[in-house]
């Protein structure tokens, strides 16, 4: 067997071997008694700093990395210089959010009002306008009516040539003001070339109806497209009004892929006569496809047509509607649902948003700021 050693005050003592210690005859092969003496001495130290150690990790760093230096001047200029540079960092970083967050959210609410505004002004011209035909010629304007009827029997009667289906390739042809045509452009003017209003009460629309589909009308309300019946309704009549969509300062058509089946929408005409139609049909067709433009026999429709997708223009959004008589069928305009997302909404929305974020911004930021300020953590802790 090997020997144990035993720690004494004096040093290190053997230990018998074997069968010491044997008792009272004992049997040979008996378990060996080993003697035990307690630490004492240097022995007590160590177990006193092993202690101390494995309760505070402090010493344990004070082992391994020495005690806390001071740090030398270029260690503190080089930490400052790391902080200012931490800080111009979050105020940079700052700045670019706020600028970014402000522009984003500044054009939605500038996009909400300006296109408020331009339907207001569109209101008040049309109203303008109606106003000024009742008192100038109030008895011309069922004169007027009339004649817009015969034009549209003309039009059931003979081959239709539809101002939309003039291409030149893919790309639009001719002059769509159609301003050559003076007996088209002499019909239905209320002044200004405005044969009447479009009024959709689902998404608070009421835009001018003008003569042909040239820029400035389409700037300013819908356009009446050439080759199809006057605004007026009446058996055998398709009326088709074309609009824009996607404009930034104006709303126009820009929200007619919200209307379903069923919704109303109207037409107003210079004498105060208002025509309810309900949508029935809403398709997507390529730009040169105009059979879903002409007159059926016996039925009262009218179209509204506008570029879809948005931006890319490459078909065009067709929403029809059936003639319905008022108020069994269609609800007057006024009873009719309303738009559920107003621009004065939206604008307030929008500028709540905008708000909130800078308010978040100027907590977020200074909290940032003050987190740069301060030194690392292990400059704290007094590791270096």
């Amino acid at each position: 067997m090997c020997a144990v050693p035993l720690m004494t005050g004096s040093g290190v003592d053997a230990t018998a071997h074997g069968a010491t210690g044997r008792t009272g005859g004992g049997a040979p092969g008996a378990t060996d008694a080993r003697a035990t003496v307690a630490p004492a001495g240097g022995s007590a130290v160590l177990e006193t700093a092993r202690r101390r150690c494995a309760s505070s990790p402090e010493t344990w760093r004070t082992i391994l990395f020495g005690r806390e230096q001071v740090p030398s001047r270029r260690a503190r200029t080089a930490r400052r210089r790391l902080r200012a540079r931490r800080r111009r960092q979050v105020i940079r970083l700052t700045a670019t959010y706020v600028a970014a967050m402000t522009l984003g959210m500044g054009t939605f609410v500038w996009m909400a009002v300006t296109q408020a505004n331009a339907n207001q002004a569109a209101v008040e011209q049309l109203a303008a306008a109606q106003s000024s035909a009742m008192q100038a010629r109030a008895a011309s304007l069922r004169e007027d009516i009339a004649k817009a009827r015969a034009y549209n029997r003309r039009i059931a009667a003979t081959p239709q040539v539809i101002g939309e289906a003039l291409f030149d390739g893919e790309s639009p042809a001719g002059d769509f003001s159609f301003r050559d045509d003076a007996e088209y452009h002499a019909i239905l003017d209320l002044g200004d070339g405005i044969m009447g209003a479009l009024r959709i009460p689902k998404i608070g629309l009421t835009l001018p109806i003008r003569h042909g589909a040239d820029d400035y009308v389409l700037a300013n309300g819908v356009g009446h497209l050439h080759g199809t019946s006057m605004p007026v309704g009446g058996a055998s009549t398709h009326t088709v009004l074309t609009g824009h969509r996607g404009l930034a300062d104006k709303e126009l058509f820009t929200r007619l892929d919200e209307l379903t089946a069923g919704d109303p929408f109207y037409l107003e005409l210079g004498d105060g006569t208002v025509l309810a139609y309900l949508v029935h049909d809403i398709r997507v067709a390529e730009p040169h496809d105009t059979a879903m433009l002409a007159v059926r026999h016996d039925a009262d429709l009218a179209t509204l047509v506008t570029c879809t997708p948005v931006m890319l223009n490459t078909h065009r959004l067709l929403v029809t509607g059936r003639r319905a008589s008022m108020p069994d069928v269609a609800p007057p305009p006024e009873e009719a649902p309303g738009d559920r997302h107003p621009k004065a909404v939206s604008a307030a929305a929008s500028g709540g948003c905008l708000t909130v974020g800078w308010g978040s911004t100027a907590v977020t930021g200074d909290g940032i700021r003050r987190r740069a300020a301060s030194p690392p953590r292990h400059e704290r802790s007094g590791l270096t």
